[in-house]
């Protein structure tokens, strides 16, 4: 499927993972490559983008996509996001939003990022960026959650960010989860997985 008006081209790939609400949960997380990040692992530590971390999924195109004038979303049959802006045909600019089932039971830490401009600086316009703290939140088996950064104001100008997580369902539910802050992961810790993943 490909969407495409007088803005950038979106990329819809549609999946059939097997999904067993017995025992995963499934996660939307909208982001987008235009200056934007998005990451989570299974674990209740957070890691940087610079840390090689095999358990960490980077949710975007790659680091070349921020320049491209596209974005690609991939959804797995989740019901639809009681938000328009993160439903596939409400989506502005380069967002996407990713869908991923996950283990219930364990801790799924999320970290997130956004920055952008306004206007041209020779004439007044600045730059400006938010980092959510880094949160972590246990699924439940059979459970659908939406992911997405919350402004204060309303205003991707405010000041401050956080990740926001709901747990929603084909009936309108919207209802917030309860997050956890996520420490930072031991660089030993990261090291001591790369060498257990190793050859």
């Amino acid at each position: 499927m490909l969407l495409s008006a007088c803005s950038p081209t979106h990329h819809v790939t549609i999946e059939t993972p097997t999904y067993d609400p017995t025992v995963s949960a499934r996660i939307r997380i909208l982001t987008g490559n235009d200056m934007q990040n998005a990451s989570f692992r299974l674990g209740s530590c957070a890691t940087s983008r610079l840390q090689n971390d095999p358990d960490r999924i980077d949710v975007d195109d790659g680091f070349l996509a921020r320049y491209k004038y596209s974005s690609r979303s991939i959804v797995i049959g989740m019901p639809q996001s009681p938000r328009p802006g993160m439903r596939v045909e409400g989506l502005h600019f380069k967002d996407m939003i990713r869908e991923y089932i996950v283990p219930y039971g364990r801790p799924v830490t999320l970290s997130m990022r956004t920055a952008g401009d306004s206007g041209s600086s020779k004439y007044g316009g600045y730059s400006w960026s938010c980092t959510a703290q880094d949160r972590m939140f246990t699924p439940v088996a059979g459970q659908d959650y939406d992911v997405y950064l919350g402004f204060e104001g309303n205003s991707r100008h405010s000041r401050g960010c956080a990740i926001e997580v709901r747990h929603i369902d084909g009936n309108g539910l919207d209802e917030p989860v309860e997050t956890r802050f996520a420490p930072k992961c031991p660089v030993p810790e990261v090291n001591e997985g790369l060498t257990k993943r190793g050859p």
